[in-house]
């Protein structure tokens, strides 16, 4: 193995793609995030308005985790309290209480700081995954999906894959 060799993986990754590659790679990654939330997080598991396969649900629970540490019973019982108290006093994340450039720049810390309350995912978050992996993968070791996700990005991707971790986080 040269020094080249090394030095080539580090800057553009195992996958050493092209411009338009990793912007189509960054692309398909947010777009399942973006599904992640809306199909899983929202419809399926805050509304029920879905019934996802199993292995889908699945892949979704991980992904949220693995891009953002975040737990499904958390996110699903912060929502349902903003249903609860929509624009009222006791919406976790409401913009006309909060202003809407505090929800849309920081509505992940205003989720986790209502998620950090163990009453409000007792009460709301009732019917979430409560599963082997939930209790001792995700739960436990939370940051572990985000830290999976750096590694992957920059094996992966090597420098472009700090822009695209970037715009994953953003998304």
């Amino acid at each position: 193995m040269t020094f080249d060799f090394l030095v080539e993986h580090v800057l553009y990754g195992v996958l050493d793609l092209s411009f338009w590659q990793y912007v189509l790679v960054t692309f398909l990654l947010v777009q399942i995030t973006m599904m992640a939330v809306t199909l899983y997080l929202h419809r399926d598991q805050a509304h029920r308005a879905v019934d996802l396969h199993p292995a889908l649900r699945h892949f979704f629970r991980f992904w949220i985790w693995f891009t953002s540490g975040m737990l499904t019973p958390e996110w699903v019982a912060v929502h349902r309290k903003h249903h609860a108290y929509s624009d009222v006093p006791g919406d976790p994340h409401s913009p006309v209480l909060y202003g809407i450039r505090k929800i849309l720049l920081e509505g992940a810390e205003v989720y986790r700081d209502s998620a950090r309350d163990p009453a409000v995912v007792a009460k709301y978050g009732r019917g979430t995954p409560d599963d082997w992996l939930e209790r001792n993968v995700y739960s436990k070791h939370r940051n572990l999906g985000i830290v999976l996700m750096i590694v992957t990005d920059l094996v992966l991707f090597g420098v472009p894959g700090i822009i695209i971790l970037s715009v994953q986080l953003i998304a």
